[in-house]
């Protein structure tokens, strides 16, 4: 096809009629443009969501790890009373 001089330039003429994009490339380009931009954006709200969550679990963690030692200090200083009793009252 190079080497055909007079079929390059009916190419070049033919895409060159064209303008561009058609309207319906046009439009699926949109398209695909909006769709991209929805991709973007909830990839952004799911980072948003993880770090979130990962903020979450530390804060779970470490009041878990404070309660265990809070529950292990009581059971070596003091003796549990249940309310139960003092309620019925």
């Amino acid at each position: 096809m190079n080497r055909a001089q007079r079929v390059m330039t009916e190419w070049d003429a033919s895409v060159a009629a064209c303008g561009g994009l058609t309207a319906d490339e046009a439009r699926k380009n949109d398209g695909l443009t909006q769709l991209q931009k929805k991709v973007a954006a909830r990839t952004q709200e799911c980072t948003r969501l993880n770090h979130q969550l990962d903020a979450a679990a530390t804060a779970i963690a470490a009041l878990h790890h404070d309660n265990t030692l809070l529950r292990q200090e009581l059971e070596q200083t003091g003796v549990v009373v249940s309310l139960d009793h003092h309620r019925t009252r």
